[in-house]
Parts: structure tokens; C-alpha cells; sequence
């Protein structure tokens, strides 16, 4: 296997910012009159947040119309902005600087959108060679397109990327898009991640990863 260039999810890969993302959605919906236990959230990271109410509806047998989707929106948005605070998930960082210093190519594909990414981004001490919004896309994860938008902007081959994730939607998505998939279990346990080619311990990734870009595997 030659993997050319590293991508990764950021948020619960990158940044640990999964519980409050999910603490906003609960607190959007129960405000409407609706309860979803963590795992409803946690099992649908990377999608694009309005498909996100959407598909919770719908899993509920809930005819939702526009205005409560877009009402749901806007209040899961404001509850994250106002509370969310975030720590970077230090071994992602080590494995950040690490290819960074060997010049490997790494990008960001996240379902968060632009304004938020640049936050986050700005505060690491490396720079990306590509980085992909939930703005940038029409479809959202477990859609192929983000990582291939990823991909079109470098000359490698699918089979070329190794991408790095940590939710099942994601994993489909990266899978689609003809990368190797490393999974991380910062989340959710490996019984969700099955789909991904190899689940590892975050204690592990740097490891790992410069095993697949040095051939090692």
C-alpha cells in the first residue's frame, strides 16, 4: 500500500467537541418538546446539520415541516456558539506535527461549518494543504463527495489516501470515496466503527499512521 497524503475528520478526531455538539442538539430539541438520547447524535456526526433534524425526525416517525427544522437549526447553533468549549485531542496533534515534518500532505474534511473550522484551525500549530467545509459541499457525509472534493485537489489516487475518522457516517463516507480508513475511538466504541479497514486506541494513531505512509504495512 502507498498512501501519499493524510486526511482527517475534525471534530472528535481533531478537537474534542462531540459532547457539546451533542449537548446542543438535545438542548435544540427538547426546547421543541422532543428527548434523543446521546447515541441518536453521536451516530450521526458529519451530517450536515439540517439533514441532521431531518433524519432524527424521520427515525421518530415525525412529519417535521420547515419552519420547526430551520427553528431546531438556528437553536443548536446558538447553544453551541454560547457554551462550547474545546480541548485538542493531543495524540491527533503529535500525528499532525509528525507528517508535517516529513512534508506529507494533510487535509480537513468536517461536516462544521467554515467559521468554526477557521477558529479551530487557526489555534494548531501546522498548516493544511486542504481543507473542506460543510459549507464547501452539497451533500454532507456519509455522501462520498467531501472526501473526493479532497482529493480532486491533489494528483494522487484514492487508493492513495488514508483518511482518519471516528463516526460510522464518516467512515462510509471515506470508504466511498475509494480511501483506506483509519478509526479512532475517541467516541464511540469499536461495535459502531466496523465498517472502517482498521480501528485503533487515539494512543495508537501516530503510530499507525506513519506505518501506512512509510509502507510499514
Amino acid at each position: 500500500m502507498s498512501i501519499k497524503a493524510v486526511c482527517f475528520d475534525m471534530d472528535g478526531v481533531i478537537v474534542d467537541t462531540m459532547r457539546h455538539h451533542v449537548d446542543a442538539w438535545r438542548h435544540a430539541f427538547s426546547e421543541k418538546g422532543y428527548d434523543h438520547e446521546e447515541l441518536v447524535f453521536y451516530l450521526r456526526e458529519g451530517m450536515p446539520g439540517k439533514k441532521t433534524i431531518k433524519d432524527v425526525f424521520n427515525h421518530s416517525n415525525v412529519v417535521a415541516n420547515e419552519e420547526l427544522i430551520e427553528s431546531i437549526y438556528v437553536q443548536k447553533r446558538n447553544y453551541f456558539k454560547k457554551h462550547a468549549q474545546y480541548e485538542f485531542i493531543e495524540e491527533t496533534v503529535s500525528t499532525l506535527l509528525a507528517l508535517s515534518d516529513e512534508h506529507i500532505p494533510i487535509a480537513v474534511v468536517t461536516g462544521s461549518r467554515k467559521e468554526f473550522v477557521s477558529e479551530v484551525l487557526s489555534k494548531l500549530p501546522v498548516t493544511f494543504d486542504i481543507i473542506v467545509t460543510g459549507d464547501d459541499v452539497k451533500e454532507g457525509k456519509p455522501s462520498p463527495e467531501p472526501y473526493l472534493l479532497a482529493m480532486d485537489r491533489h494528483p494522487f489516487k484514492p487508493s492513495e489516501w488514508l483518511v482518519v475518522e471516528n463516526a460510522p457516517l464518516g467512515i462510509q463516507s471515506a470508504k466511498r470515496a475509494g480511501a483506506f480508513c483509519l478509526a479512532v475511538e475517541t467516541t464511540l466504541d469499536k461495535k459502531y466503527l466496523g465498517e472502517a479497514d482498521k480501528i485503533i486506541s487515539p494512543k495508537d494513531l501516530q503510530y499507525h499512521v506513519k506505518s501506512f505512509v512509510n509502507g510499514m504495512t
